[in-house]
């Protein structure tokens, strides 16, 4: 069991107190010195076979976003970077699988140095 920072879960009902018992479609990770390597390595190995389509990983110190879009190589799904989000390209920050939802680039940094 892994609990990813921030995630979407679009089956309500799949839910068990706070827990929720299939896997989410998006996962976000915020990447600290003390979990960076396990958080992209092992969970996102974990996210990539349990076919979650999109995951992000935010590197406070570098001010950046990686968006990993899900797709499969000979039937194995397999994340593949779509995009690194900086300052100087927040404007193409968006969900792949949810363009709707908006999500502003300075507020997921606000507050962090």
């Amino acid at each position: 069991t892994v609990i990813p920072d921030a995630s979407i879960n679009c089956q309500v009902k799949s839910r068990k107190g706070n827990s929720f018992i299939n896997a989410p479609q998006f996962v976000l990770e915020v990447l600290s010195p003390s979990t960076a390597k396990y958080d992209q390595t092992e969970k996102k190995k974990i996210y990539q076979s349990e076919e979650i389509p999109e995951y992000w990983s935010i590197d406070i110190r570098k001010r950046s976003i990686e968006i990993y879009d899900l797709d499969y190589e000979e039937d194995i799904p397999k994340y593949f970077l779509a995009d690194t989000v900086t300052k100087e390209n927040n404007e193409d920050l968006h969900l792949i699988h949810f363009p709707h939802i908006q999500i502003d680039f300075e507020q997921l940094f606000d507050g962090t140095g």
